[in-house]
């Protein structure tokens, strides 16, 4: 038997056969008699059983609970066992109000992982490790250190860094929703760690790249420039006099997208290479500070991306890796000998990488581990180890039924779509109730955090038979599309659509028989932006959707004639606006959302005076804001959304319906956590509603240790 089960079971024994005779002893008693078998005695398994018994039966007084669990964690460490560090991390996660043994938790952690990373260095085995696992932090950027994240706060739009050991939060800089809309973006870490490279949206249409010390100091607009609406910054060069940038410029009516470097001392700019158009997921600097490479697609609007090295004087450019597959760039090793990327060129994306010398590749790319999956690239530590991101909120379809006359919940909430798992949203019933529409998005897929043009995402359209099952996938030459809509003879659906290089929008209908797209509606996203969905109206001549002009911040409901191409703006709003067509097509229902309130109104699909019918409290964060959704019931009796219950503190959110003529709004019993649940689609039987709901809001952050080929042979 090994030391680890041997100790599982004195412990078992020693608590059976010792536990009454502590039962009457006080938890000073108990943790002295602890520290006298541990320290004195050196009987170790003997002090864990009276520090368990003292965690079990005081978990009320915290400091010797916090206490007990520290040197359980001393005794673990004595005894050569893994245990040590769970003990000591649970100390920092369990008590975190214990100031003094979450300090000494963390001295003993930190040395015990050093020594870990020496061991490690020597042993040279390959390691993958979760080390966060939580809610309210999307992963950003790793210092160099491995101490922090860097990221964006939604609750706020701060700039904030997370320190992974303590679990500690701070923010760079001081923000709130209610002074602006303004937020920060895609930041990076200057190679000493002392300071951070942002985005900040200004609220003025463009971004501004910005530097912010860790030492409190004011942050410094590095650049700033209204016709470059777009900037993102990827990585400081190794002596931190450069940024690597993307820009994307306004000329006339043409997009010009940049490669470029920013000089930190002034904010020069240095133009390395110039696209049409495209995007790319990563840029790095090579440790040396000679050569830059990044990943882009081969060609406009291909979904296939190939990787490519360019010297920093922009003398020479070759191409890394080509092949017909997805290669999505992860970074550049600080030895300089080794890139790393993920692929599907072996069937599932998996991690690769790639040796360079002289900015010439060596070799074949090689297989480091299979079937990853979509990760985000947090960045290699100055030791080499790879810190990613990985995700595990899903979005779900589900079914649930109600009576019609009375709104009772019949059935609970059922999953309709099993296959790919997770993927799948934007439900949308056909006028007949034979079909189901959804979006099932399929990786490769580029998801970019700013709200304005956010995540309609997917690339599978997919038509599900309620009436045998099958389901028929389409395949339109389409990007990032999402959210159909039927119309009203069930041969089409309009869908939203974002280019490739995300600077422009569009309405596009899908022949649901053939797949032939037909643009209906265009916008430059960084004058208007579509709000998603659209309506059609019950003739099928004319389609309703929002318009938010970003610069004016003004929301406007726009009637588009689809035979002339003609325009009516029938209602404007300075607030986040949704909208719901009526059965008969005579009304649209309204869901406005202001800083404090929500409010529901109708009004005449005609245009004319609109009439309040409810208002509450407001949902807190734009991304709530973005995805709010309202509908009708099938006989156009209730208009049916969702609301908070300011009654319950994990923030329930209650399915409710209101009469369209007026009066008091009742809940119906359904209810879905924060976050959870948009794209209502009422069956036309008025007895099923479709829904998405996003779940398993966790994020994960692992590293991934001694795998670099070079560094596996230097001594």
């Amino acid at each position: 038997m090994n030391c680890r089960k041997t100790l599982v079971t004195i412990m078992a024994i020693s608590l059976i056969l010792g536990s009454y005779q502590s039962f009457a002893q006080t938890a000073e008693d108990l943790i002295s008699k602890g520290i006298q078998l541990e320290e004195v005695k050196g009987e170790l398994e003997k002090a864990i059983e009276v520090y368990q018994t003292i965690i079990t039966r005081f978990s009320d007084n915290r400091p010797i609970a916090a206490k007990a669990l520290y040197h359980i964690g001393l005794c673990y460490e004595k005894l050569g066992l893994k245990e040590a560090q769970r003990a000591f991390q649970a100390v920092i996660d369990k008590y975190p109000d214990q100031t003094e043994a979450v300090k000494l938790a963390n001295e003993k952690l930190s040395l015990l992982l050093r020594a870990e990373a020496v061991i490690r260095k020597e042993d040279k085995e390959f390691n993958i490790r979760k080390v966060w696992e939580g809610t309210g932090v999307v992963p950003g950027p790793v210092s160099p250190d491995g101490r922090y994240l860097s990221y964006t706060d939604w609750d706020t739009g701060n700039l904030a860094i997370y320190e992974l050991a303590t679990g500690k939060k701070r923010h760079l800089t001081n923000h709130n929703w209610d002074e602006s809309d303004e937020f920060s973006l895609y930041s990076r870490w200057s190679p000493d760690g002392k300071q951070v490279v942002y985005d900040w949206y200004n609220g003025n249409d463009y971004y501004d790249l910005r530097i912010i010390g860790l030492d409190g100091s004011k942050p410094r607009i590095l650049y700033s420039n209204e016709k470059v609406k777009f900037t993102h910054p990827y990585d400081w060069s190794p002596d931190g006099r450069q940024i690597l940038a993307y820009f994307e410029r306004k000329d006339g009516t043409d997009w010009i997208c940049q490669i470029v470097l920013v000089s930190t001392d002034d904010g020069s700019v240095r133009i390395l290479k110039t696209f049409d158009g495209g995007w790319p997921e990563n840029l790095c600097f090579s440790p040396d500070g000679r050569y830059i490479v990044y990943d882009f697609p081969p060609k406009e609007d291909s979904q296939e991306r190939d990787i490519f090295l360019l010297s920093t004087d922009g003398s020479r450019e070759i191409p890394l890796v080509e092949h017909p597959s997805y290669y999505g760039l992860l970074g550049w090793a600080p030895d300089g000998e080794n890139i790393i990327f993920t692929s599907d060129r072996n069937g599932t994306l998996s991690f690769w990488i790639i040796q360079v010398a002289d900015g010439k590749p060596l070799g074949n790319p090689k297989l480091v581990k299979s079937s990853m999956g979509p990760i985000e690239p947090l960045g290699f530590t100055r030791e080499g180890s790879f810190y990613y991101g990985i995700s595990q909120k899903g979005t779900n379809i589900y079914i649930a039924e109600l009576n019609p006359e009375t709104g009772e919940i019949l059935a609970p909430p059922k999953k309709a779509i099993t296959r790919f798992e997770g993927y799948n949203q934007t439900p949308d019933y056909s006028p007949d109730g034979k079909y189901l529409a959804y979006i099932s998005r399929r990786f490769p897929l580029t998801i970019f955090p700013d709200y304005t043009i956010a995540q309609i995402g997917g690339n599978v359209l997919c038509i599900k038979s309620l009436e045998t099952g099958k389901e028929r996938e389409i395949l339109p030459d389409l990007n990032k599309f999402g959210y159909p809509c039927w119309s009203p003879d069930g041969r089409s659906v309009i869908v939203g659509d974002l280019s490739a290089n995300n600077q422009e929008g569009y309405y596009k209908q899908i022949d649901t028989q053939t797949g032939n797209v037909t643009p209906i509606v265009f916008c430059d996203v960084y004058g208007d932006v579509m709000n998603r969905p659209c309506e059609w109206s019950r003739d099928g001549e004319t389609i309703f959707y929002v318009r938010h002009n970003r610069k004016a911040k003004i929301f406007r409901i726009i009637v588009r004639d689809l035979e002339s191409g003609t325009e009516n703006e029938i209602y404007r709003s300075d607030n986040y606006l949704h909208i719901s067509l009526s059965p008969d097509g005579q009304w649209l229902a309204l869901r406005i959302h202001s800083n404090e309130k929500v409010i529901l109104k109708v009004m005449p699909a005609a245009g004319g005076e609109s009439r309040e019918l409810y208002r509450f409290e407001a949902e807190e964060g734009i991304e709530l804001k973005a995805r709010a959704s309202i509908t009708w019931t099938a006989d156009g009796k209730y208009i049916l959304f969702t609301m908070k219950n300011p009654k319950k503190d994990d923030q329930k959110w209650e399915l409710c319906r209101i009469p369209s003529e007026g009066g008091e709004p009742e809940k119906l019993g359904l209810e879905m956590t924060r976050f959870e649940w948009y794209s209502l689609s009422v069956h036309p039987d008025g007895r099923h509603i479709a829904f998405s709901s996003v779940e398993q809001e966790s994020e994960e952050v692992w590293v991934m240790e001694n795998f670099l080929p070079e560094l596996k042979d230097k001594k």
